[in-house]
């Protein structure tokens, strides 16, 4: 796969074209990320609505029946159930890790093997997380697929 850049004035938008002569698991990778960084979700933070680039989320976590969006530097509410967000995000290849945590696993710092069937997720934020039992097949299947992302 080669690649090339033109930054030029010219041009009034930012185009990406991916020609191939077929469907690749590089070139899914690839348009799954590019989705994550050009889409949206509306979030707010004390009174103030905000369109949270889907990218910048490293993990969304429900507690006491309230959700909440983790990026690197702020914590957003958003009023829809855990369960709904991990239906809406499953295209962009967020993932759940135990009840109350769906992650981007781009953000994925490393893994550590713990007891009783366990993962210990270190993110980008430097937060972790665990892989409960019942969500590791799962989140193992991210490695046995050809790694966690390539793109």
């Amino acid at each position: 796969m080669r690649w090339e850049l033109d930054i030029d004035r010219k041009h009034k938008e930012t185009m990406v074209t991916i020609e191939a002569p077929e469907m690749t698991e590089h070139i899914s990778k690839l348009t799954t990320f590019l989705n994550q960084i050009t889409h949206t979700i509306s979030v707010k933070r004390e009174e103030e609505q905000i369109n949270l680039n889907l990218f910048e989320i490293i993990y969304i976590e429900n507690v006491e029946r309230m959700t909440f969006i983790y990026t690197e530097t702020d914590l957003y509410e958003v009023n829809q159930p855990l369960y709904e967000l991990e239906e809406h995000l499953k295209s962009f290849e967020f993932i759940r890790i135990n009840k109350q945590t769906l992650i981007n696993p781009r953000h994925i710092k490393s893994v550590k093997a713990l007891l009783n069937s366990r993962y210990e997720l270190l993110m980008t934020s430097e937060e972790k997380l665990i892989v409960t039992r019942h969500y590791r097949r799962k989140f193992k299947a991210l490695f046995t697929e050809g790694g966690i992302y390539d793109a």
